[in-house]
């Protein structure tokens, strides 16, 4: 089989941490060289926009998870209804 047809699981990631070594790398360069009218001091912070996104990300994870545990119902839910 061809090399490119298989998962290319190692190549992914490695893909994946040059991304973000750049992308952490520009945000370095963007912050320090434009100048920014924040509202809050701590929004001076290095990476604080990327660190939040991620804190609200896994809080709205941690929210769905919860509701799918209140909201779920049996399998036969509708069939005991109509009974």
């Amino acid at each position: 089989m061809n090399k490119l047809r298989t998962y290319p699981k190692k190549l992914f990631w490695r893909l994946y941490f040059v991304c973000m070594v750049v992308s952490l790398i520009l945000d370095f360069f963007w912050l320090y060289l434009h100048v920014f009218h924040y509202h809050f001091s701590f929004q001076y912070l290095p990476q604080f926009f990327a660190i939040f996104g991620l804190f609200g990300c896994m809080l709205l994870i941690l929210i769905a998870k919860a509701m799918g545990i209140l909201i779920v119902v049996d399998e036969d839910y509708y069939q005991e209804k109509s009974r």
